[in-house]
């Protein structure tokens, strides 16, 4: 179950990733061959005026191929070949072509290199954006059927128990009270964690309530010492201090001491815009990290194992957890796609500006020589992250 939503998760934010180059694309007037879900063989294809409509075998990513994208037959006369015909050896090759792509390629006004700068960077734009509107959407959605989630005042009840974590180790339990700690009364979760992360590290004694397993409305008070542990360097990140030392037990709040306050329309576009914008800066804040040292490409990056786990987990928790693995994933496709990186999205606009600011296009082999290493960066990082699933979950 977890291997097929995955699937049908990633084969959404491809389209939506790839709608946006394709519609971008055809309001700036550029001929489009193929729109592709996936890489590889052909599963299906159905040819609709110029545009061939395809899925392909691997399901981990996809492409919209354009007339006039190759810039050694655009502005450096290479001979069209297979090329014309937007023949690649990962995307796939389409071996024939209709009498409207024919005669699409042999219309320079429809090429997309012959376009003017903003009408490309728009096309190259358009994916991520869609990526961040259909995130945008899926928040505000959610946040407008569901509302707000606050923290209900009143005990701090335990929700999930983080496995390896202080409060594991010391022994407290989903569902426990926790009345007071080191004597002072906690009413409000966000007394609690103040608490914790104020606690330099010394052991903290809790004053909890555990409901009885043969009667709820009964309690066992217990005394329990728990020790904070320092350098979650990972939750650190995502919360944007890398600069202090913080420390935590490893608890969440309990879910129905968790309400949701309704919202008008503006209020969840509102809500979900700061979602999106959050989960961005986490995103390049974690890429940071990583490049830095502070955090481990080891413990970090996950590959596709991870991205099923995820997603099964989400299943088991729901609709909402689903949802939230699609605004995370389509936020992080997003911002990954703007990266500076030779065949990105990103590293398509940096080509385009530098030709902007020279008055001429980049020598081919110049283009040719930085396509490949960033080619070889994307597949090297992607077998890392694949070897980190093999280790976690495997071997």
């Amino acid at each position: 179950m977890g291997i097929v939503l995955a699937i049908i998760i990633l084969g959404i934010l491809v389209t939506v990733h790839e709608f946006g180059h394709f519609i971008v694309a055809k309001w700036c007037g550029v001929g489009v061959l193929e729109f592709s879900v996936g890489f590889g063989p052909k599963l299906f294809a159905r040819t609709i005026g110029e545009t061939t409509y395809s899925l392909r075998a691997i399901p981990l990513g996809g492409f919209v191929r354009m007339a006039g994208d190759d810039p050694g037959l655009v502005h450096h006369g290479r001979a069209p070949g297979e090329q014309a015909g937007g023949a690649s050896p990962i995307e796939g090759t389409q071996s024939t072509l209709s009498p409207e792509q024919e005669l699409l390629l042999q219309d320079e006004s429809k090429w997309f290199l012959k376009k003017p700068y903003l009408a490309r960077c728009a096309i190259v734009l358009a994916g991520p954006v869609f990526n961040f509107l259909f995130a945008w959407l899926l928040a505000a959605g959610v946040y407008y059927v569901v509302g707000l989630p606050h923290v209900q005042d009143g005990p701090v009840t335990v929700g999930m128990v983080q496995s390896g974590m202080p409060a594991e180790k010391a022994g407290i339990k989903s569902g426990d009270n926790v009345l007071t700690v080191n004597g002072l009364t906690v009413a409000t979760f966000k007394e609690f964690v103040e608490i914790v992360r104020g606690s330099g590290g010394k052991p903290l004694e809790f004053k909890i309530n555990r409901p009885k397993e043969s009667n709820a409305a009964e309690f066992d008070a217990l005394t329990i010492q728990v020790q904070p542990a320092a350098g979650m360097a990972e939750l650190d990140v995502l919360e944007g201090r890398t600069t202090e030392t913080t420390y935590r037990i490893g608890i969440s709040p309990a879910m129905h001491n968790v309400t949701y306050e309704p919202v008008g329309l503006f209020g969840a576009m509102t809500a979900g815009k700061d979602q999106v914008v959050g989960l961005s800066l986490q995103t390049l804040r974690v890429l940071k990290a990583l490049l830095t040292g502070i955090l481990s490409p080891t413990k970090t990056l996950g590959g596709p194992l991870e991205i099923i786990k995820q997603t099964a987990a989400s299943a088991n928790e729901g609709i909402l957890a689903v949802i939230g693995i699609m605004i995370f994933l389509n936020v992080s496709l997003g911002v990954m796609n703007l990266l500076p990186i030779p065949v990105l999205d990103g590293g398509h606009l940096t080509i385009f500006t530098i030709e902007l600011l020279k008055g001429k296009p980049l020598s081919i082999r110049f283009q040719e020589t930085v396509t490949q290493i960033g080619m070889v960066l994307l597949l090297t990082l992607m077998i890392f992250a694949f070897g980190n699933d093999l280790v976690r979950y495997i071997l």
